[in-house]
C-alpha cells in the first residue's frame, strides 16, 4: 500500500491547539494588564473594564475550542475505504485577496465523505481509485442527547482531521 499522507494526532490538532494557547494567553495577559495595576476610580466604567471583557471573550473562545477539540479527540480516529469520485478545487476570499481550497469527494458505498486536503496531497490523489483514509469526525458537543432514536442515517459524514491516506484496492 502507498502512503500518500501521514500525520501524528498532535500535527493533525496543532492548528487547533495553537488557537486555544493564542487565546488563553492572550485572555490571562488581559486580565492581569487590566486589574494588576491600581486604576483610579474616577476612569469611567467601560475604560476600567474593557481590557477585562475581552479577556473574558478570549478566554471563552479558547474553552470552547479546547472542549470541542478534546470532544473529537476523545471519539478516536476513524478509518475507511472509500473511492474517490470528484476532486475540486475551488477559490474563496480569504480577507482582501483570495485562495484555493482542494477537497475530494468519496464514498464507501453508502456514505459520503468530502476531505479537505492541501495541494500537494491533493494532487497525489486520482479519481476513480480506491484510498484508505483515517481521520478524527468532527462530533457536535450534544449529538448524541440531540438526536433521536429513529432518525435516519444522513448520507455525507463530517470529516475532521486526517491522520493517514493510503492507497487501498477497491
Amino acid at each position: 500500500m502507498d502512503i500518500i499522507f501521514t500525520a501524528s494526532p498532535l500535527k493533525a490538532f496543532s492548528g487547533s491547539l495553537s488557537l486555544i494557547g493564542f487565546c488563553l494567553i492572550l485572555g490571562v495577559g488581559n486580565l492581569l494588564l487590566n486589574y494588576l495595576p491600581k486604576r483610579k476610580r474616577r476612569e469611567g466604567f467601560f475604560k476600567r473594564h474593557s481590557l477585562g471583557c475581552i479577556a473574558v471573550i478570549l478566554l471563552m473562545i479558547g474553552g470552547v475550542t479546547a472542549v470541542v477539540a478534546f470532544n473529537t479527540y476523545q471519539y478516536g480516529d476513524k478509518t475507511v475505504r472509500v473511492q474517490a469520485l470528484e476532486k475540486t478545487e475551488r477559490v474563496v476570499k480569504c480577507n482582501e485577496t483570495y485562495c484555493a481550497e482542494y477537497a475530494v469527494e468519496t464514498t464507501d458505498g453508502e456514505k459520503y465523505y468530502v476531505f479537505g486536503l492541501s495541494k500537494n496531497t491533493w494532487d497525489k490523489i486520482e479519481s476513480g481509485t480506491c484510498y484508505r483514509f483515517t481521520y478524527y469526525p468532527l462530533k457536535p458537543l450534544l449529538a448524541e442527547y440531540l438526536q433521536e432514536e429513529n432518525q435516519a442515517q444522513s448520507l455525507y459524514e463530517t470529516t475532521g482531521y486526517i491522520t493517514l491516506i493510503e492507497r487501498a484496492g477497491c
